[in-house]
């Protein structure tokens, strides 16, 4: 592993582990197992580590997009929630400081990548109209909101399961289908379960039955 490597992920990991603030040049210099001015000679600011963590994400970003359908579809939807999981899993202390969200690089990658999930969002409701599985747009806009809210559950998704202490209990994949589903004719409906399984509506959470029954309690 050559030196600048060996670096970002001993320096990646304490940023993880105590947050990017926490820690001082010195401090990382120790987690590398090295001397301040050794670390200065490959890194002279933690903001230049910053930098080049933004190009790792941008590696990993690619690698997902490799896996995507050259025609719009609701696969590559998917595939961004994992994408967007799999950068929160391995960068979290980006995603819980909103001043390394802040710094120019990260947020370049991010809002860069933010776009183009809502357009491939976009994309695939159009194409989904056009082959008769998506039902027109019942007022000018729904397919916009749909499109931005996959992504912000998705990207939110860290923080609300920290704060509501979910667990496994729900994932970002459901919450975001559960969204969509409700816009399918039959037939693209039964096109999602073909490719889904029946199960995959089995389970969305708590059935307001549940509630309903409680009535009486108000």
């Amino acid at each position: 592993m050559k030196t600048r490597e060996r670096i970002i992920s001993a320096v990646l990991e304490g940023f993880n582990d105590k947050g990017y603030h926490a820690l001082s040049v010195t401090d990382l210099a120790q987690l590398c197992n090295m001397s301040r001015g050794n670390l200065a000679y490959h890194y002279k600011y933690k903001e230049d580590i910053l930098d080049d963590i933004s190009v790792k994400m941008v590696k990993d970003i690619s690698r997902f997009l490799k896996k995507r359908k050259d025609y719009p579809a609701f696969h590559n939807l998917n595939l961004d929630i994992r994408t967007c999981r799999f950068l929160q899993e391995k960068y979290p202390f980006v995603f819980r400081d909103m001043s390394v969200l802040e710094h120019s690089s990260i947020k370049e990658v991010l809002t860069k990548w933010s776009k183009e999930v809502i357009k491939r969002n976009l994309d695939a409701f159009a194409y989904g109209i056009k082959i008769g599985n998506v039902k027109p747009e019942p007022y000018a806009g729904l397919y916009y909101q749909l499109s931005v809210n996959a992504w912000l559950i998705t990207y939110n998704w860290l923080a609300q399961e920290q704060v509501r202490e979910i667990g496994l209990n729900e994932e970002a994949h459901t919450m975001v289908w559960s969204t969509i589903i409700p816009h399918f004719t039959e037939k693209g409906l039964q096109e999602f379960l073909n490719y889904y399984g029946d199960d995959f509506i089995s389970n969305f959470g708590i059935p307001i039955q549940q509630y309903i029954d409680l009535k009486h309690l108000f």
